[in-house]
């Protein structure tokens, strides 16, 4: 068995294909739960090993900085798309 992040199997599959489902509101209250014991958990781990801490940090704010540059990618992209489009119904 694999071990999970702030999200349970089930909950990834809610908020990723089913956009719709009732329950995403009562998991994204879990999550805000969970981010507070993620930091707990931090400090308790730099009192531990400050290196592993930092690591851990770290990585967090690289991966969000990748999905939020993979996000402003995407909509540019779509944007471009959309003006391309334009532009070939205005010819």
């Amino acid at each position: 068995m694999e071990d999970r992040g702030i999200l349970t199997e089930r909950d990834r599959e809610i908020l990723a294909e089913e956009p719709n489902n009732d329950r995403q509101y009562q998991i994204k209250n879990r999550i805000k739960y969970r981010i507070e014991n993620v930091e707990k958990d931090l400090d308790i781990i730099y009192d531990q090993d400050p290196k592993l801490a930092e690591e851990i940090r770290k990585r967090i704010g690289e991966s969000t900085e990748q999905n939020h540059l993979k996000t402003v990618l995407d909509d540019i992209q779509n944007e471009i798309a959309d003006l391309r489009m334009e532009v070939a119904d205005n010819n």
